[in-house]
């Protein structure tokens, strides 16, 4: 019994410390220089969306929390964000039925396997080199925005999922 719970406590412990964000970046990029940041617009045809303004401003607050100063023109960054769509299969597999009657007894299986399409939403924030418009840092979230979320707690999972991403900016500090 003390097996199973150790075991137990063990796995909720390494599951705690798995990152909710995956981060890449431009080894070569010298993060040191970024002073000043853009916020510009994804290329999309889209309408801006209210998830679209909770983004804004959590980046927003996290860079100017690392000490960058906005700008209106020739900043040492541009920073995009977007909500990529994703879809997941998910599998219902088969059912067992159990039933009486007068005098009856039965038992029913069922195979059938019904797959459900769920949409949902993965969060990116890039940063764009201005000049040469290569993305030179790119954060992704590991982590569903679904439909069904209430808007409180779409701006608390968007707050939590921006400030990791930038938990370990610049990568620099961390190799």
């Amino acid at each position: 019994m003390h097996l199973r719970l150790i075991s137990l406590l063990v796995t909720l412990l390494l599951v705690g410390c798995m990152k909710s964000v995956y981060t890449d970046y431009d080894q070569q990029y010298s993060y040191n220089d970024i002073q000043s940041f853009e916020i510009v617009a994804h290329p999309s045809s889209t309408p801006i969306s209210l998830d679209d303004s909770r983004i804004k401003r959590a980046v927003e607050q996290e860079l100017l929390l690392l000490g960058l100063t906005e700008a209106d023109s020739n900043p040492s960054v541009n920073v995009r964000y977007f909500i990529e769509p994703k879809t997941e299969s998910v599998a219902y597999g088969p059912s067992f039925r159990f039933g009486y009657g007068f005098n009856r007894v039965g038992i029913g299986y069922e195979t059938p396997v019904r797959v459900e399409e769920r949409e949902y939403g993965q969060l990116v924030v890039e940063m764009v080199d201005p000049r040469t418009n290569q993305v030179i840092w790119r954060a992704v979230s590991k982590r569903k925005l679904t439909d069904s979320m209430t808007p409180s707690s779409k701006n608390a999972f968007i707050q939590e999922q921006v400030k990791e991403m930038f938990k370990q900016f610049p990568p620099e500090k961390n190799t």
